[in-house]
């Protein structure tokens, strides 16, 4: 042989080149990247040629033909391969967004699932009396002339209450804290936080939770103050 071609793969892999050949193709793979790749997928064919063997022991001679055509054939493969892959792909990304439409297509008349309104929030008016101890209460407030809109929720625990604040129109940068406000004895902190100055990472609306030893029953209102002293906002129930 006068040169080294990339076909010479399968005779490298079937054992058929002389010493010379040999030498001169080995040399080659070591800086060509397609017969090292061709290498990885033809290492088996001894192996299965002679599984092959113990099942078929006269097995009809082929006709020879140049590997190049095998090669050919190997890449049209490959390329069907791709072709495959990629539909399968594509069908089970259809079928991931379609399934809901689907599903939905299905039901009968007027069975899908329609989300509940969320019921209004009211605020009402301060009471001059406690409400029935051990049940949740809502507190609301947005006083004329501020820009603060507030929302409390209280649930009672066996130590006391949990209380979420919902807070919105309230600019920074300053410090604040709620104040659960009994019908009787002295106010508690419920919760403290900070809001930064225009333009920093602020949420609005702010949602902050906290706790307080008293009751549902007990809070008559909540005050929003800054850590100095100032009412931000009223509360009322």
């Amino acid at each position: 042989m006068g040169g080294v071609a990339h076909t010479d793969i399968a005779a490298y892999v079937l054992g058929v080149l002389d010493e010379a050949e040999r030498t001169r193709f080995e040399a080659h793979l070591l800086d060509c990247p397609h017969c090292q790749f061709d290498l990885l997928e033809f290492y088996e064919l001894p192996e299965i040629l002679a599984e092959v063997g113990k099942y078929w022991p006269d097995p009809p001679i082929p006709q020879p033909r140049p590997l190049g055509g095998m090669f050919d054939e190997l890449a049209r493969i490959r390329r069907r391969r791709k072709i495959l892959t990629r539909v399968a792909c594509a069908v089970a990304v259809l079928l991931i967004i379609a399934g809901p439409l689907i599903t939905l297509a299905v039901l009968p008349s007027g069975s899908a699932p329609v989300a509940e309104a969320p019921a209004p929030v009211v605020a009402s008016t301060p009471s001059s009396s406690p409400p029935d101890p051990g049940t949740a209460s809502m507190f609301a407030g947005s006083e004329a002339g501020k820009s603060l809109q507030a929302q409390v929720i209280v649930q009672p625990t066996a130590w006391g209450s949990n209380v979420d604040l919902v807070l919105s129109g309230l600019s920074g940068p300053r410090s604040c804290r709620l104040v659960a406000v009994p019908w009787a004895g002295p106010e508690q902190t419920v919760s403290n936080w900070s809001v930064p100055a225009p333009g920093g990472a602020v949420l609005d609306p702010l949602r902050i939770s906290g706790g307080t030893a008293l009751s549902p029953a007990e809070i008559a209102r909540f005050e929003v103050r800054t850590m100095d002293g100032e009412l931000l906002e009223t509360i009322p129930r």
